[in-house]
């Protein structure tokens, strides 16, 4: 499995514009109206070095068009300015999350710039495409043609304002990868977590209009890893573990950022309440751990919050794919939980929602909670940690519905409505192993049968994140 893994993260060969798939099997359905954004990493080495981490590799969008039955498909490398510089030259010129340049402490000392390799998830608001990196400003991208308009400072509001050493490190703020839209209000919100003379973690709204209207910052004891938040009618939710980052080891280039991070599995996460009326943030204990990714949240008739979330109880090596797929710490495999919070005692009670192995949680569209939390799956026969089937998981029974597609590669699943409403498709960009190229899969949410499968010309390495965009 481990072969299969890594000649998926090879270079994508080519772009395509506007092609037109074939369905391998079924038909697309007509009532499905919109385009599916996708980002992850499309080339994983430079000037043959290979990039070291996973969230290294440059930023390749995909588009698929769906109207009338037909899918059109578009793909494109996001061109950066640290991307066109290392295709100019060949070979790798600036430090990585989790990749250093190779020629020691003498090529990294002090190299501040790091690469936006702009490959974590791409979202649409407000007419404008973005696609996200966890560290820096977004890219602006043409929604029809995927053509890169460059970076997007939202008019100047993310310049940084803080003092001269922390605008050295970083001339912007930090726009995280995972924005929470609300459906109601078509406000936008997100965050960034930032270094320098006082820790922050800065959240953000835009309004539905794409105007940047409240930054707010907030004091951190330590520079936590935080990668995901939750979004209620009267808080954004962070889950703060003590996943922490060697900043000074870092900069200096003794370690990666990725290298200087330390999780304490003892100690308890710290959770973080922002209201979103601009009220003082409060802070409590929840259960020990480390979360990527939170499938929903959402506030209770009672006033409790409740989120589920995906949760490892070691920090997994997403640079050491070997110990990664060894099998032997069960720590790195992940479970869905739901964490029940009382923003007024201040208190948490953490439930198992499933023993299986879960990542990329994703919910049906539209505001409330939602019965069924989609993910890719660890299968129940297979004890290794890695990802070849998506799977619903029943938040009220704890039923699974699982699609195991062993040795092939199932990306993460979003979720659309039909036509009526209701939760309908999901959609899966899935790595076919034995002919070493992708295929989009449309599976019923109901029992993940297949729908249709579209083919693509090429293969697309496991990536991260993408949104479903209706039709207007």
């Amino acid at each position: 499995m481990r072969a299969v893994v890594h000649r998926s993260s090879t270079t994508v060969p080519d772009e395509q514009v506007g092609l037109v798939l074939s369905p391998s099997e079924g038909e697309v359905p007509r009532s499905l109206d919109g385009v599916l954004f996708r980002n992850g990493p499309g080339r994983m080495e430079r000037g043959g070095a290979r990039y070291g981490h996973l969230f290294d590799g440059d930023g390749h969008v995909v588009r698929f068009s769906f109207e009338d039955g037909t899918v059109r498909y578009t793909n494109r490398f996001v061109r950066t300015r640290h991307f066109e510089q290392e295709e100019a030259a060949g070979a790798m010129l600036y430090r990585g999350f989790g990749t250093n340049l190779p020629g020691g402490l003498r090529r990294n000392l002090l190299r501040l710039d790091f690469k936006n390799a702009a490959n974590t998830n791409v979202v649409f608001h407000a007419g404008k495409l973005l696609t996200l990196w966890e560290g820096g400003l977004p890219h602006a991208l043409d929604a029809e043609t995927l053509h890169t308009e460059g970076l997007y400072d939202f008019g100047g509001r993310l310049k940084n304002p803080f003092s001269r050493m922390e605008r050295v490190i970083s001339p912007d703020l930090p726009f995280s990868a995972h924005p929470c839209i609300d459906e109601t209000t078509g406000e936008l919100f997100n965050f960034g977590v930032s270094y320098g003379l006082e820790n922050r973690l800065l959240t953000y709204r835009v309004d539905a209009q794409g105007e940047l209207v409240d930054l707010r910052s907030h004091s951190l004891p330590r520079l936590s890893f935080v990668h995901d938040f939750a979004l209620t009618e009267r808080f954004m939710v962070f889950l703060m573990p003590w996943a922490d980052f060697d900043v000074p080891r870092a900069l200096v280039g003794l370690s990666t950022p990725a290298g200087s991070l330390k999780l304490a599995t003892d100690a308890p996460m710290e959770v973080l309440l922002v209201p979103r009326d601009g009220g003082p943030s409060r802070h409590f204990a929840a259960g020990p751990g480390f979360v990527f990714h939170i499938g929903q949240g959402y506030e209770r008739d009672d006033g409790k919050l409740v989120i589920d979330a995906v949760r490892f109880l070691e920090f997994p090596p997403l640079d050491d794919l070997d110990a990664l797929y060894a099998g032997d710490r069960p720590g790195f495999i992940p479970r869905l939980d739901r964490i029940v919070l009382d923003p007024e005692r201040g208190t948490t009670v953490l439930e198992r929602m499933s023993d299986r192995g879960a990542e990329l949680p994703r919910v049906a569209p539209g505001p409330g909670p939602k019965r069924y939390v989609f993910t890719t799956g660890q299968p129940a026969e297979r004890g290794v940690p890695f990802f070849s089937s998506l799977q619903r998981i029943d938040t009220q029974t704890g039923e699974v519905v699982a699609r195991d597609m062993y040795p092939d590669l199932p990306g993460e699943p979003v979720v659309v409505a039909d036509g009526e409403g209701e939760e309908g498709f999901v959609l899966s960009l899935v790595y076919r192993a034995d002919v070493h190229c992708s295929e989009l899969m449309v599976l019923r949410t109901e029992d993940l049968s297949t729908v249709a499968r579209l083919p693509l010309p090429h293969h697309v390495p496991p990536g991260f994140h993408g949104n479903w965009v209706p039709r207007a």
